[in-house]
């Protein structure tokens, strides 16, 4: 299985490498918006979709030349930044190594000790809910959780530690907001455990999933160690002071996902227009990425409702990625902004930004909810 797999993997990412530059863009420090910000906007403001696109293409390139990772997939885990100690985190080239249970689950499934391994601890929404699997999934994976990922890039790592706000105490010792750097960039992505079965990993390499290695700690405190196939993909990015919010999902999502009442799991917010035109082309030059399609765009402060099915499933239709982000604040009174607005016994979430006297005493961190994961330090 291990040799399958490797050769799917490392077949997709030469395709992706030969069929870069399609309409000239650069992957060269994409990251620094090729260290000309003004051209970016500007590009950007074309053609969000194509951006977006782009940004998408350039994340999922080998991330060197003959790297069996992506380029995102080296992006620091949140987990490594929010330390359970509240500790200085370690530096961004620093890689922490799976622990040494799951290695050795590894080698004795012939796993690829060179390929990076996901953890992918987390299975609650924002909501706090979780996204079970249904449909086509095998039967001992039905109303298991979907797993989440959340990974920042280098200048969002620099600014949280330069400014001590990994743990709760540089929070509260805050004097005023945070404003990240332009170059911030965060991803968050949805995952379906395959774990070892090969008829399952098999017709998900068919379905145009991409495929990682992964693992989880169980509530025994024991580990499963395996693969997982990317459902969704949020990217964001500082481009613009209200960041730039874009979401990708493969578009078998509904096979596999499932609402609580065991529908298939739809995406009621797009694709938009202007995505699915973008998607024609880029799904058309890259084959490798071709299950994948762009949602939507957001970053005008407007009301605008986007989601992805797989990281929003419950609450699609009042979902705002920028309105949401928009109310990550803190108070050293009152914890951290409730964005979570009343309706009558329900619960609904900003689609609209919210008035800035909404946050008096509170400090603004500049969208950053990730800021949420800090601890205190002991």
């Amino acid at each position: 299985m291990r040799r399958a797999i490797s050769i799917t993997v490392l077949s997709a990412l030469a395709g992706l490498a030969q069929a870069e530059n399609i309409n000239n863009f650069n992957c060269t420090d994409f990251f620094l918006f090729a260290r000309d910000i003004d051209k970016t906007r500007t590009e950007f403001n074309k053609s969000p979709e194509t951006m977006a696109w782009n940004w998408f293409v350039c994340l999922n390139q080998p991330s060197t030349a003959k790297s069996p990772n992506r380029v995102w997939e080296i992006m620091k885990p949140s987990e490594q930044v929010y330390l359970r100690n509240g500790a200085a985190p370690a530096d961004y080239e620093h890689r922490v190594m799976p622990p040494n249970a799951v290695l050795q689950q590894a080698r004795t499934l012939g796993l690829d000790l060179s390929r990076a391994f996901h953890d992918l601890r987390a299975t609650q929404q924002v909501d706090g809910l979780a996204l079970q699997m249904g449909g086509a999934v095998p039967a001992s994976q039905k109303g298991n959780p979907v797993r989440f990922q959340l990974l920042m890039g280098k200048d969002t790592f620099d600014y949280i530690v330069k400014n001590k706000v990994y743990n709760m105490n540089g929070q509260e010792a805050l004097s005023g907001n945070l404003v990240f750097p332009n170059t911030a960039w965060e991803l968050k992505a949805a995952w379906l455990w395959i774990g070892t079965d090969p008829d399952y990993l098999k017709q998900l390499v068919s379905d145009g999933y991409y495929i990682a290695q992964a693992y989880y700690q169980q509530q025994d405190g024991t580990y499963q160690v395996g693969y997982a196939a990317l459902s969704g993909l949020h990217v964001v990015n500082k481009l613009n002071a209200n960041w730039v919010w874009t979401t990708f999902e493969n578009i078998n999502n509904s096979k596999y996902t499932v609402t609580n009442d065991a529908k298939a799991m739809k995406n009621s917010t797009g694709p938009t227009p202007d995505a699915t035109a973008a998607n024609t082309r880029f799904q058309a030059a890259y084959p490798a990425l071709s299950k994948y399609e762009l949602i939507g765009v957001e970053f005008k402060p407007v009301t605008q409702v986007l989601a992805n099915s797989q990281l929003e499933s419950a609450f699609q239709n009042t979902s705002s990625c920028l309105a949401c982000h928009d109310t990550a604040a803190y108070s050293n009174t009152k914890g951290y902004f409730n964005f979570a607005l009343g309706n009558g016994g329900g619960i609904l979430y900003p689609t609209t930004p919210l008035p800035e006297k909404t946050f008096t005493g509170y400090k603004k961190l500049d969208f950053v909810w990730s800021l949420k994961h800090a601890q205190w330090q002991r």
